[in-house]
């Protein structure tokens, strides 16, 4: 580990390291913040925020990735696979249990499922970093059918239990990693971007958490459930 590190301290460019830092950030943030400002634009009214958290989420997913590959390549801290193993296995499992759930008891959600099959499964793969991507489905976007999936309150609420659950098992210990990894290193682009984009999920991830309770209001259900007791089925 040592030797490999030696050998990229040799050809270290903190100049170029710092530009692509902040080329990358900067570009980020300029195409998530284009598509909030439309959205925003095309209706004020729509969970237009959840597009604008969601797609920082998938950044950071994808450079989750990228870090990850980075560490095995250079031969530093692969231990972060250990972080990005338990978050996959723990945040699959969520969202199979709820996607599934949907399926079989919401009639409305299994209709858009069988005409969205491709998008579904897309936001089922970015939702593997962060469970809160689930709420894309159902965010009215721009009016579109493909983000109006009719997920029931149930299927809210859960989102909203499970991903307290996802912060605590992968965002904070893969936090913890990348701190340790920027600190015991020289900068690099890769754990720094990596870094910062863990930081503002975690931070807009409380945010969201805020906005969900006072503003979006989940007294009021997406789908209405009808809850029949045991008695009131006996006397049908």
């Amino acid at each position: 580990m040592s030797d490999s590190q030696n050998s990229y301290d040799s050809n270290y460019y903190p100049v170029g390291e710092l530009a692509a830092v902040i080329s990358v950030l900067l570009g980020e943030f300029i195409s998530i913040l284009i598509v909030y400002i439309y959205g925003v634009c095309k209706n004020k009214k729509n969970n237009n925020f959840i597009m604008f958290y969601a797609l920082l989420i998938i950044y950071d997913w994808i450079f989750n990735i990228i870090f990850t590959i980075w560490t095995f390549v250079t031969g530093l801290y692969t231990v972060s696979i250990i972080p990005l193993s338990v978050m996959i296995i723990f945040n699959s499992i969520l969202t199979i249990t709820i996607l599934c759930r949907e399926f079989k008891n919401n009639d409305q959600f299994r209709v858009w499922f069988q005409e969205h099959k491709a998008f579904a499964m897309l936001i089922g793969f970015f939702s593997l970093d962060n469970v809160n991507v689930l709420h894309v489905l159902n965010c009215k976007y721009n009016c579109n059918d493909k983000f109006d999936a009719k997920l029931s309150f149930t299927a809210e609420k859960k989102i909203i239990h499970a991903s307290v659950i996802s912060l605590i098992i992968g965002d904070l210990p893969r936090f913890l990693l990348l701190l340790m990894a920027n600190l015991n290193l020289p900068f690099y682009a890769i754990p720094v971007i990596s870094l910062f984009l863990n930081i503002l999920v975690i931070s807009f991830g409380f945010f969201y958490r805020i906005y969900e309770s006072m503003i979006r209001g989940y007294e009021q259900p997406t789908i209405p459930e009808f809850v029949v007791s045991k008695k009131q089925f006996l006397e049908a």
